[in-house]
């Protein structure tokens, strides 16, 4: 009789098991993603700015001229916030090897050339120092905006390594 009750429990044990075990591999859930616009600002690099070409031991000064264009509104909507535009120097680590010293001088400025930021003054990006920001208040000059470079120098290490030389630079825009 304790042999009938025990393969009786077994047996329930195993069809409530495997039907748990089926829900369980089996369950799926759904949930309501609501997407919400995301940007708030449109950047763009600047196609008509040309960079020297660097060799040997060329010293030399950066051309003045616009990197990247900036339009802190999307669609029909206003972006109403402030921002932080962040300007990268991002192979710094490469240029080591060319460059003795490389001094970008960089703002942020609106359509009308007027300085756009809040430090008003300009930032420089250095192999050392390879990210400036500049702080944007809404309502503040008039769109659309452009980081520019502004002047600079750079020189090349006489016993420069072959391969490239030329910095490759990135603009991200952050809700501030």
């Amino acid at each position: 009789m304790k042999k009938l009750i025990f393969i009786g429990l077994m047996a329930a044990l195993v069809v409530t098991g495997s039907v748990f075990a089926y829900a369980f591999t089996t369950a799926t859930a759904t949930i309501a993603v609501n997407v919400i616009q995301s940007d708030f600002a449109n950047v763009s690099v600047n196609t008509s700015y040309s960079p020297p070409t660097v060799f040997g031991r060329y010293t030399g000064t950066w051309p003045t001229g616009t990197l990247f264009n900036v339009m802190p509104y999307v669609g029909t909507e206003n972006y109403t916030g402030d921002l932080i535009v962040t300007v990268y120097l991002v192979n710094a680590g490469q240029l080591i090897r060319y460059y003795h010293h490389f001094n970008m001088s960089l703002d942020f400025q609106d359509s009308t050339g007027a300085t756009a930021h809040i430090q008003s003054e300009n930032q420089t990006l250095t192999l050392q120092n390879a990210a400036v920001l500049f702080d944007w208040q809404y309502g503040t000059g008039t769109p659309p905006y452009h980081v520019e470079v502004t002047g600079g120098s750079y020189r090349l290490h006489p016993w420069r390594p072959g391969g490239s030389a030329q910095p490759q630079i990135w603009c991200e825009i952050t809700q501030r």
